[in-house]
């Protein structure tokens, strides 16, 4: 009988052949099983190949894409970040600035501080920031007067790609003024608008804005007299300013991120809604209702229903609900995700569930397009679909039947600031409150700290024989046309619980994520590889807050951070503030300037390990 043949003989072409199967986190996995295997993965040939499988939507698989070099960097680039936000161990944290008010999309930081909006590029850890004087902008496009407290009036609403967009309020005014201004660099001598958006909108109406370089959708729901109301949309492109309408008539009255949403994906507007519509029967089940307008065909939308859940199967806490349209960066599409706190079965505990569902691309919305050009039934998709038809990797239970409930280390909503969901390395991650307790016995001190709750693929094999003969691969689950369906055998298995810092960390690191004793109004926003959240703190002017950023990214370098580990003396974690804001300085004043960022000026940030 022939020797059995460990994997690191084998030929490189038959090699190749297995690891080129294998995506990015398996891929890392199995070159550290020993030397051979790790130089054979460094190859770029099975790198390119992986990134190319797995990792080609998302931000490292086009870097590499795009320069045609740099595979196995990005693989494992991708591995570090998703490890680090599964185990909750970020690699640095640091105070970037302090504001009114911020955003946080695509990797830029768009905060107001005083009468300015200024413009950080965080992912690439920025050494210059563009700075919107506020007062110049309300002079040029007559807005109102521009007096000292024309900042306080003003809401920032959405960032992306280079332009943000926010809302003038009007004192005493039936509207106010939505405007969107281009603050992208100017290469040469270009020139290029800069006032790309001026559009009276509804006063003290509730308003979503999403766009892109070429268009904008911004939507104003109006609760009209003996109804729920609806939201009226409307879409401009920027090089022609000409309008586009968007009804949605099936869409009522709803929750912005928890039974509604927007996103805009390859230019076109994506609404989903989890709503009853009145022609509607869902006495047993509930749909998510979507829709999709294409900008460049006038008139020309889509819409149907995908199925969500069995009333059956147990009452939500809707406290907890979270709704949102995301870019799976596997596959490049849009999905739903939608996290629901449940009471399983009706059973005793409720815990949470992350549910992803795809929806069409807007080419395949348009094939599915039957004899009504504006009607999209929704028939490839069964609406029959039962719970037990859920492939695993579409819902994620953050508690599996087998988790021990004394290490769950849960929290209330009240002390939940933040929640959010990480689609790609698969992890529940909130920011919470959770008070140390002094030793005096006085009042407990407001600790902020990052919890994660992850998830991994088993083994194909079922070493414990749960779900047939032990030591033989899993089964699957679901069989269609006397096919078993694709994904059907994958089996997970939760990763714990983990929390950052931890109890014995050195206190400059807590003083820094809460500079205050009591954490007021947090507020923050989390993307691919990093959080962002506003927190009170001494010493800032009225209305203003720090930014904490905490980041996942080990190549995120930001300058002036001190190292935990060669720190030699305690850092006071007293008179962080003020700070003199840095002003830009050019013989040439322009609507859009740039400066020293902020985080410079205010030098307090660490690096981790």
């Amino acid at each position: 009988m022939p020797a059995s043949r460990s994997l690191d003989s084998l030929p490189f072409d038959v090699f190749y052949q297995i690891a080129t199967s294998l995506d990015d986190r398996d891929c890392i996995n199995l070159s550290r099983t020993n030397r051979i295997i790790h130089d054979l993965m460094e190859s770029d040939l099975i790198a390119r190949k992986t990134v190319e499988n797995t990792l080609l939507y998302s931000k490292e698989g086009q870097s590499a894409s795009a320069s045609q070099s740099g595979y196995r960097k990005a693989v494992g680039h991708r591995f570090d970040i998703h490890e680090a936000i599964a185990t909750a161990a970020p690699y640095a944290v640091s105070v970037l600035a302090y504001g009114a008010d911020f955003l946080y999309h695509q990797g830029f930081l768009c905060y107001r501080v005083g009468h300015e909006i200024r413009l950080l590029d965080v992912h690439g850890a920025g050494r210059r920031e563009r700075v919107l004087n506020l007062h110049d902008v309300i002079r040029r496009v007559g807005s109102g007067p521009a007096g000292l407290d024309v900042a306080e009036r003003v809401t920032l609403l959405h960032y992306s790609d280079g332009i943000v967009s926010f809302r003038v309020e009007h004192v005493g005014a039936q509207d106010d003024t939505l405007l969107a201004i281009d603050m992208d660099r100017r290469p040469g001598q270009t020139r290029r608008r800069r006032l790309l958006l001026q559009k009276p909108v509804p006063a003290d109406s509730p308003i979503f804005v999403r766009h892109s370089r070429s268009y904008i959708w911004y939507g104003t729901f109006t609760a009209a007299h003996g109804s729920d109301g609806v939201w009226s949309v409307c879409g401009v492109d920027f090089a022609t300013c000409e309008e586009i309408t968007f009804p949605l008539d099936r869409v009522v009255d709803g929750d912005l991120g928890q039974t509604l949403c927007f996103e805009m994906y390859q230019e076109h507007l994506y609404a989903v809604s989890t709503q009853v519509a009145s022609d509607d029967d869902e006495r047993f089940s509930s749909f998510y209702h979507w829709f999709c307008h294409a900008p460049r065909q006038r008139g020309r939308k889509w819409n149907g229903q995908l199925w969500r859940r069995e009333h059956r199967e147990g009452p939500l806490n809707e406290m907890w609900t979270d709704l949102s349209i995301r870019v799976d960066e596997t596959t490049g599409r849009p999905v739903i995700l939608e996290c629901r706190r449940e009471w399983r079965g009706g059973k005793s505990e409720n815990h949470r569930t992350n549910y992803i569902e795809p929806l069409p691309t807007p080419e395949e919305a348009e094939t599915w397009v039957d004899d009504d050009p504006n009607d999209l039934t929704g028939n490839h998709r069964p609406y029959d679909q039962r719970p037990e038809k859920r492939l695993r990797r579409n819902y994620h239970a953050e508690y599996e039947h087998t988790h021990d409930s004394t290490k769950r280390l849960e929290f209330i909503a009240a002390r939940t600031k933040h929640r959010s969901y990480h689609l790609a390395s698969a992890t529940f991650v909130d920011l919470v409150n959770d008070p140390a307790p002094q030793a005096d016995g006085v009042r407990s001190r407001d600790r902020l700290r990052l919890r994660t709750v992850s998830r991994k693929r088993k083994s194909p094999v079922d070493d414990e024989g749960t779900d047939g003969p032990r030591k033989m691969l899993f089964r699957p689950t679901q069989v269609e046309d006397g096919r078993p369906v694709e994904g059907s055998e994958e089996r997970f298995v939760s990763r714990g619980v983990h929390m950052w810092p931890a109890d014995d960390a050195p206190s400059e690191i807590h003083h820094l994520l809460c500079p205050d004793s009591q954490a007021s109004s947090v507020r923050a926003v989390s993307d691919e590889r990093s959080i962002i959240y506003s927190v009170s703190s001494t010493g800032l002017p009225p209305d203003h807050q720090a930014l904490i950023l905490i980041s996942f990214d080990p190549t995120v370098r930001f300058p002036n951070l001190t190292s935990l580990r060669t720190m030699k003396a305690p850092v006071s974690s007293q008179n962080i503030f003020p700070i003199e804001v840095p002003r830009p300085q050019s013989p040439n004043p322009s609507l859009v300037q740039e400066t020293t960022p902020l985080y410079q000026a205010i030098r307090r940030g660490y690096w981790l390990r």
